[in-house]
């Protein structure tokens, strides 16, 4: 059987868009076709753009922006990540997922110059092969929709068995209920690895973690899926790490054979830690290898994207059900690695109140407007001081959008459901007041995305590296405790470390190291705007 590229898939990572982020993980700072099989032709939907920007990566590294027909794209995508000897219902599920996928993340690279890349941080695209260009045509304009929007769907390898929520792995992401607890997939072989004990360490450190000898290595809580949730990593700091960065940061490290995914068990050996799990991959959303199994036994296209996805339609039919699943919160978490974030199972924008001030003006639901005057404040002395400190002019206006779900933020930013906040320019844009408070990451995300405002206007020539770190280095308050240099060469990020990032995880570790480059430039004497 021929595994789907997407052995890894990260379909929700940390955005590459050219605003920066302040991520959870960072912590401190229309026309008719024929149906599918069973169903009646199906309109297309009205919204769906006849092409899509993609980036396409080139050899040196560089990326092209290509216009590509949608379903010329969702057939190259479905060669890339679905089984070429699959049934051609299990193709026909894949690629409506597929579709929604790219209308419902078409924002992601938009401050590039196009609508989604080629690699797994949007959906990998392979030359086309007949059945996926033949599924393409037969699911043509077909998305799954979400209270009439495409939904924010996503799709793994094998899910082991038990498919996941989605806030399982990205706190405050939107769950939907699978139709049915247990997949087709769950007589699947699973799998077992072992880790040395230094082949651990390499991924805690590739994790973003610091330590000289991992001591322990359990699981500390699961997921409501079974999955691992937290890892327990004495010897380390921080001492508690998300199973999913763990399995992300193996994956970097050891190849992705190696911790296929977080629905594992450990246990001490001789020389290191034997891993025994299932499935391969997030597990969230429809299961590739499941759907193939699905569709050999007869199941028709409606009926494979009912298991996965029970409260979604596909457009232009009835909603399946009436309900959406409430998110399952996640464990309380004592690191920065992962915070709890819940999403309202249908949450209704608030109207913006219209109240604007003359230097900052803070767009705000009518919901929050008693924290406008401690927002201002906040806006205000971190504008001050960063410029004060970075040698560089403020802003003579911010504006700060304050949206009023996680659900309005993605949309207008193209951030993921765990992103804090996004810049571009001097207009900022924040999650929601009560999803930072609950992270307690409420003034660190504001004080980022305002350093960024402030700083990267001065850097329009210089490396990522140094917007980002710069942004990290004079957000933090006068008043914080000394940072210690961890031991070793410092290696500055590259571009595609912080614009592509593997994991959440990835992007933290590349963060922080951005930030620490900015930091011993200073400490040479330099200026800002001569670090390069």
């Amino acid at each position: 059987m021929s595994l789907p590229a997407r052995l890894h898939d990260e379909a929700v990572r940390a955005s590459p868009r050219r605003r920066v982020a302040l991520m959870v993980a960072i912590g401190v700072v229309a026309a008719t076709a024929d149906g599918p099989r069973g169903q009646a032709p199906l309109p297309v939907v009205e919204a769906s753009p006849a092409t899509l920007r993609i980036g396409i990566t080139q050899s040196g590294g560089a990326v092209k922006a290509e216009t590509i027909a949608l379903d010329e794209y969702v057939a190259r995508v479905l060669s890339g990540e679905g089984q070429p000897r699959a049934a051609p219902a299990a193709q026909e599920a894949l690629a409506i997922v597929i579709r929604t996928f790219a209308l419902a993340n078409r924002q992601r690279h938009r401050a590039e110059g196009y609508d989604l890349c080629d690699t797994t941080h949007c959906q990998v695209m392979r030359p086309v092969h007949p059945a996926a260009r033949a599924a393409a045509v037969a699911t043509s304009g077909r998305v799954l929709l979400d209270r009439g929007r495409p939904a924010f769907v996503f799709y793994s390898a094998h899910n082991g068995g038990t498919p996941a929520l989605a806030s399982e792995i990205w706190p405050g992401a939107v769950d939907y209920a699978p139709g049915e607890l247990h997949d087709a997939c769950d007589e699947v072989p699973g799998w077992t690895t072992d880790l040395s004990t230094d082949e651990a360490e390499r991924v805690l450190r590739a994790a973003g973690l610091s330590g000289r000898r991992l001591r322990a290595l359990a699981i500390l809580d699961r997921t409501a899926s079974g999955r691992a949730g937290r890892l327990r990593v004495e010897g380390f700091t921080p001492d508690i790490l998300a199973a999913y960065e763990f399995r992300m940061a193996a994956g970097r490290t050891l190849g992705w054979q190696r911790v296929r995914s977080t629905a594992f068990t450990i246990a001490e050996t001789k020389d290191g830690y034997r891993l025994d799990g299932v499935g391969y991959g997030h597990g969230v959303g429809l299961c590739v290898v499941g759907a193939g199994l699905r569709a050999a036994r007869g199941e028709d296209t409606a009926t494979i994207l009912r298991a996965y996805f029970r409260d979604l339609a596909i457009s232009g039919t009835p909603m399946l059900t009436t309900a959406r699943v409430a998110p399952t919160p996640p464990p309380a978490v004592a690191t920065p690695s992962i915070s709890p974030a819940i999403t309202p199972a249908a949450p209704v924008p608030a109207p913006v109140a219209p109240v604007l001030a003359a230097d900052v003006r803070l767009l705000l639901p009518t919901t929050d407007e008693a924290e406008r005057a401690r927002l201002l404040d906040l806006a205000r002395q971190t504008r001050d001081a960063v410029a004060a400190r970075a040698l560089v002019a403020a802003p003579a206006v911010l504006t700060i959008q304050v949206h009023p779900t996680m659900e309005a933020f993605g949309r207008a930013t193209g951030q993921p459901w765990w992103g804090t906040g996004a810049t571009v320019g001097t207009a900022i844009d924040l999650a929601p007041i009560d999803q930072l408070r609950l992270r307690g990451q409420l003034e660190s995300a504001l004080r980022f995305e305002v350093a960024s405002a402030v700083v990267m206007p001065a850097l329009p020539r210089a490396p990522v590296w140094v917007k980002v770190g710069a942004a990290l280095y004079f957000s933090a308050p006068v008043a914080a405790p000394p940072v210690v240099e961890p031991r070793g060469r410092l290696r500055c990020p590259s571009d595609d470390d912080l614009l592509r990032p593997v994991s959440g995880g990835a992007l933290r570790e590349a963060m922080l190291r951005a930030e620490r480059c900015v930091r011993r430039e200073i400490a040479r004497g330099r200026r800002l705007t001569e670090v390069r």
